[in-house]
C-alpha cells in the first residue's frame, strides 16, 4: 500500500500546481479522499514507520485545498459536488485521529476550512433532492432531461450522514468555499452546529426512498438509474414515475452505499443498515465468478472472481470509469472498519458514533467482513501483477487477459453513457442542450500492445488511485 501510495504521489502528483493535472475535477476529489484513508491506516498500524511520510503526503492533501477547482465543481453534476463533501470529511477525521497519536501534530486549525467547503457543497447538492418525480431521490443534474441514477442518491445517503457523524459545524457565513472570494453579506450563511438533524433526516429519508427505487436488477445489483417516460417539461411531467430503467451496471454502484449504510448504522443502531450491506457484497461478490464452478466466464461485474467494468475487457473505460473499482473498495473499507464498542474505542477508531455495539454485535461484523479478506486478497494479488516497470497499476486486474464467455459491451436496455457519452435524445437531453462531451469523455483509441493495460487510456493516476484503494482495503482486511 505504501509503494502504490509513493508511486501515485511521486508520477502523479504537482506540487507547483497543487493538483494530480491528468485528473478532472471529480477524480481528483476522489484521489484526495484515499490518500486522507490510507494516511489514516498508516497511522493506526504503522506510524512509528511511515510518521515522516504521513507528514508529508497530509501537507499534499492541506495543498490541495486550494489546488481544488472548486468554483468549478459548483455549477457541476449533483453527484461531482458530493465527492467534495466525502473527501473533506476524510480530512477532517484523519487530523482528529492523528492528533491523538503523535502530539506533534498540530492542524486543528485546518478543520474549519474543510468544514466549512464540505458544507458547502452539501447545501448545492442537497438542492437535487426532487419529489416531484417519481416520490423522492436525487436528479443527476438539473441540466438534462430528469435522471434520478444510483451514484446520486447513494453518495446523497453517504454524504449526508458522514455530515452528521463527522461534520463539526461551521460559523463561516460566507456562502463561497473558495479562498479570497468577495464576501456578500446579503447571502450570509448561518451557524449551524455539529450533529444537526437535517443530515440524519436526509440520509434515513433518501434510504428509504433508494431501498424501494426498483434500482437493483435480478442479481441484486445496481443499475444505473430511472427516467420518467413521456417527461418533456417541468409542467408536462409524463408518468411521473422511474418507470424507464437503464440496465448499465458498473462497479462504484455496488460501493458508495455500504459506507452510507455504515454510517446509518453509527448513528441509528438499526441493524437493518448492516444486514442490507452484507447482502450487496454477497451480491457483488457472486457476481465477479467467486467461487464459481465456471472460470472465464463473465458473471455480471467480473471474471474468475474478479472485480470488473465491462470497459475494462476490450478497453474503451472513459477516465471516469478509469475510477470506479477504486471507489469500490474505499467505501468497502469504510464499511468493514471495525464496530466500536466503548468510548475508548471510539478514540482509537475515530469514530463518531452515536450507538456503541454490544461485544456480540462487534463480533458478528468482524466475523461477516472477515469472509471478504480472501476476495480482497484475490483481487489485490491480480492487480498487483498488473504493474508495469515504474510501478503503475493496470485498470484491467484479470491477467489472464481473454476476453470471458459470455462477455458483450453493450447489454440489453444499457446506454452506457460513462463510457459511449449522453445519447442524443429526449430521454437524456433537454431541446437546449449543446452536443459538447462530457468531462471523461477523452477519445479511446485501441491499438494492438501486447499488454492490454495500455489500451485506451492506458494506466493513469486514476488507476494507480485504484491499486491504491485496493490495497489500503486490504490492510483493513488483514489488519482490523
Amino acid at each position: 500500500m505504501a509503494d502504490a501510495f509513493e508511486v501515485m504521489q511521486s508520477l502523479f502528483w504537482d506540487s507547483g500546481s497543487s493538483t494530480w493535472p491528468s485528473g478532472i475535477d471529480w477524480t481528483r476529489a476522489t484521489f484526495n479522499t484515499h490518500v486522507s484513508t490510507a494516511l489514516i491506516m498508516m497511522a493506526t498500524y504503522d506510524n512509528d514507520d511511515y510518521s515522516s511520510e504521513i507528514q508529508e503526503y497530509f501537507s499534499e492533501v492541506t495543498a490541495f485545498y486550494t489546488g481544488e477547482n472548486a468554483t468549478s465543481l459548483t455549477t457541476q453534476k449533483y453527484d461531482d459536488q458530493q465527492w467534495v463533501i466525502l473527501e473533506w470529511l476524510e480530512a477532517i477525521k484523519f487530523i482528529n485521529l492523528y492528533s491523538s497519536i503523535d502530539s506533534s501534530f498540530d492542524a486543528q486549525d485546518l478543520i474549519p476550512e474543510f468544514a466549512h467547503r464540505a458544507r458547502v457543497f452539501w447545501d448545492l447538492a442537497s438542492q437535487g433532492y426532487n419529489t416531484t418525480l417519481c416520490g423522492g431521490g436525487m436528479l443527476w443534474t438539473n441540466t438534462l432531461a430528469p435522471y434520478k441514477n444510483a451514484i446520486t442518491n447513494q453518495l446523497f445517503i453517504a454524504s449526508s450522514i458522514g455530515m452528521y457523524l463527522y461534520f463539526p459545524g461551521d460559523t463561516n457565513p460566507n456562502p463561497f468555499s473558495t479562498p479570497n472570494t468577495a464576501y456578500n453579506s446579503s447571502q450570509a450563511l448561518p451557524p449551524i452546529y455539529a450533529r444537526d438533524q437535517r443530515y440524519l433526516n436526509a440520509a434515513v429519508e433518501e434510504y428509504n426512498w433508494l431501498s424501494t427505487s426498483n434500482m437493483t436488477n435480478a442479481q441484486g445489483l445496481y443499475v444505473d438509474g430511472f427516467h420518467i417516460t413521456n417527461w418533456t417539461s417541468d409542467t408536462s411531467i409524463g408518468t411521473g414515475k422511474c418507470d424507464a430503467r437503464d440496465e448499465s451496471v458498473y462497479t462504484y454502484n455496488q460501493g458508495i452505499l455500504l459506507s452510507g449504510v455504515r454510517g446509518l448504522w453509527d448513528a441509528t443502531g438499526d441493524q437493518k443498515y448492516l444486514k442490507d450491506g452484507y447482502t450487496l457484497m454477497s451480491s457483488v461478490m457472486n457476481a465477479t465468478g467467486w467461487q464459481s464452478a465456471s472460470a472465464d466466464t463473465w458473471a455480471g461485474l467480473g471474471s474468475n472472481g474478479i472485480l470488473q467494468d465491462l470497459c475494462d475487457v476490450d478497453g474503451s473505460c472513459s477516465q471516469d470509469a478509469q475510477n470506479f473499482k477504486g471507489i469500490f473498495f474505499h467505501h468497502l473499507t469504510l464499511f468493514c472498519q471495525p464496530l466500536a464498542m466503548d468510548e475508548s474505542q471510539q478514540t482509537g477508531q475515530n469514530t463518531s458514533v452515536i450507538f456503541n455495539a454490544t461485544p456480540a454485535e462487534a463480533h458478528a461484523h468482524q466475523t461477516q467482513c472477515g469472509t471478504y479478506e480472501a476476495w480482497i486478497l484475490h483481487n489485490s494479488q491480480y492487480a498487483y501483477a498488473t504493474r508495469n516497470s515504474s510501478g503503475v497499476f493496470g485498470g484491467w486486474w484479470d491477467s489472464n487477459y481473454t476476453t470471458p464467455i459470455g462477455y458483450t459491451d453493450s447489454p440489453p436496455g444499457a446506454a452506457d453513457v460513462i463510457n459511449k457519452g449522453i445519447p442524443f435524445n429526449s430521454f437524456w437531453r433537454l431541446p437546449s442542450n449543446p452536443p459538447v462531451p462530457a468531462a471523461g469523455m477523452t477519445p479511446v483509441v485501441n491499438g494492438s500492445d501486447s499488454d492490454p493495460n495500455d489500451r485506451g487510456r492506458g494506466r493513469t493516476v486514476e488507476t494507480q488511485s485504484g491499486g491504491l484503494a485496493l490495497l489500503t482495503s486490504l490492510v483493513n482486511a488483514q489488519e482490523s
